[in-house]
C-alpha cells in the first residue's frame, strides 16, 4: 500500500471499507469529486471550531464563507496544508498534512509532499489519508479509508493522545460518512 512510504510507524490509525456497487474507476473518480459535508460532519466541525469562531467574533472578525463544496480534489488545491502523497488513479489516493491538531486553529504546517516523510521539526503530527480501492470479482469495488498520525516528539505524543481521546469517535463517524458519500456518487454515476 502507497501509505506505507509515508507512514509505515505511527502512534494511532482508524480504518474502515465498505463495498461500492461501481467499478474502480468510478470509485476512484468518486473519491476526488464526492462532496464529502452532510449535517453529521458540518455539525462536528462546527462543535471543533467553536472556540475560533467566539474568538473571531470576541475580535470583531468575520468568519470566512463556508465552502459550497468539500472534496479531497478541492482541499488538496484549497485547504492550508493539504499535500497529495502519492496517486496511482483507480487503485489508491494518498493524502497528507502536518500540524498541531490539538491546537484551536489545527496549528497547520504546510510541508511539500517531497518533504514528508523527513519532516521532524519537534512539537508536531503529520497525518496521512489513504483511499484504497481493489476490484470485488462482481464488478464492485471494495473501497478501504485509513488514517494513520505520527507525532514528531514526546511533547506532541502527549498533546496528541489527549485530543485523541476526545475525537476518536468523531473521527470514526467523519470517516464512514465520507466513506457513505463516495458510495453514493459513483453508485448514482453507474445507474444515470
Amino acid at each position: 500500500m502507497l501509505i506505507d512510504r509515508f507512514l509505515p510507524k505511527y502512534d494511532v490509525t482508524l480504518e474502515c471499507e465498505t463495498r461500492v456497487d461501481a467499478p474502480p474507476e468510478e470509485t476512484y473518480r468518486a473519491i476526488r469529486e464526492a462532496d464529502l459535508r452532510d449535517p453529521v460532519i458540518s455539525a462536528l466541525f462546527a462543535l471543533r471550531e467553536l472556540p475560533m469562531r467566539l474568538a473571531r467574533r470576541l475580535r470583531g472578525e468575520h468568519a470566512p464563507p463556508a465552502p459550497r463544496k468539500i472534496t479531497l480534489g478541492t482541499i488538496t488545491h484549497d485547504g492550508p496544508g493539504w499535500v497529495v502523497l502519492a496517486d496511482d488513479p483507480g487503485r489508491e489516493l494518498v493524502i497528507g498534512s502536518v500540524g498541531r491538531f490539538w491546537e484551536r486553529d489545527y496549528g497547520g504546517r504546510t510541508v511539500p509532499a517531497e518533504e514528508f516523510v523527513s519532516f521532524r521539526e519537534p512539537g508536531y503530527a503529520k497525518l496521512a489519508i489513504a483511499f484504497s480501492l481493489w476490484p470485488d470479482g462482481l464488478g464492485g469495488t471494495l473501497l478501504r479509508y485509513e488514517a494513520r498520525t505520527l507525532t514528531t516528539d514526546a511533547t506532541a505524543y502527549r498533546k496528541f493522545h489527549r485530543y485523541w481521546g476526545l475525537i476518536r469517535p468523531g473521527v470514526a463517524l467523519v470517516m464512514r460518512s465520507a466513506l457513505h458519500r463516495i458510495k453514493l456518487e459513483a453508485e448514482l454515476e453507474v445507474m444515470a
